[in-house]
């Protein structure tokens, strides 16, 4: 074949792979792009209570981790969510501070948060690709916290960035690989993030080629729930 006739069939060649990548469209098809919001204003919480003489309030007046991240919030951040589903829950962990032994903690002192967005996959049908965990470790006086908060930084590692310290307002904070610490007026605890089916077909506004969507979840979906808990601490 004479070297027209082999640059002709390699044109035919590379028109008709390109007409079926057209016509196919799935391998061509730009995923859809997740949007992102920012965490808004809100008006703090007001303790109804004074700290005892431990220093600590009353369990029964201690805030509710679901408020300090409510629904409105949440999906102030995620506006594509398609499920926030918000559970109160007991918090069962040993505070060294509080005693040796595993205490009594209010019902609500923890909230999970599942989330979900269309066109992520689930591996059970009552998993959720996403979640968010707050927890009110204690609340009392500012020192009784500020000790607590001294015992998780040992924990967490390292502090939060500065910028992200003044953008919330917070006397604390610390943050670990998904776990961040948080002191503010008296009341200390953590808030944490989990999102193992992310990577599977979802895309955020704004996340670059070769970065993964559980990255964009760690360092901005999160920062922007710690300023919503922020926003709502007293």
């Amino acid at each position: 074949m004479s070297s027209r006739g082999v640059f002709a069939l390699a044109m035919l060649t590379a028109t008709a792979i390109g007409a079926g990548a057209t016509l196919g469209g799935c391998a061509a098809e730009e995923q859809p792009r997740i949007p992102l919001g920012e965490a808004g204003s809100a008006t703090p919480i007001r303790l109804a209570a004074k700290p005892d003489r431990t220093g600590l309030l009353p369990m029964s007046k201690w805030p509710a981790a679901c408020d300090l991240l409510p629904e409105p919030a949440v999906r102030e951040i995620l506006p594509a969510a398609t499920v926030v589903e918000m559970k109160r829950v007991t918090p069962t962990f040993e505070t060294g501070d509080l005693g040796s032994r595993d205490r009594v903690f209010p019902g609500d002192a923890s909230c999970h948060i599942g989330i979900d967005f269309a066109g992520a996959e689930r591996r059970e049908s009552r998993d959720y690709p996403a979640y968010i965990y707050v927890t009110v470790r204690a609340a009392g006086t500012p020192e009784l916290a500020r000790k607590n908060y001294d015992e998780k930084v040992v924990l967490a590692g390292k502090e939060c960035p500065a910028d992200l310290v003044a953008a919330t307002g917070l006397d604390g904070c610390a943050e670990d690989i998904g776990k961040w610490a948080f002191l503010k007026n008296g009341i200390t605890g953590e808030l944490s993030g989990l999102a193992p089916l992310l990577n599977d077909g979802v895309y955020f506004e704004g996340q670059k080629e070769n970065t993964y969507a559980d990255q964009i979840w760690r360092g901005t979906v999160e920062t922007e729930m710690l300023k919503a808990v922020a926003a709502r601490l007293p």
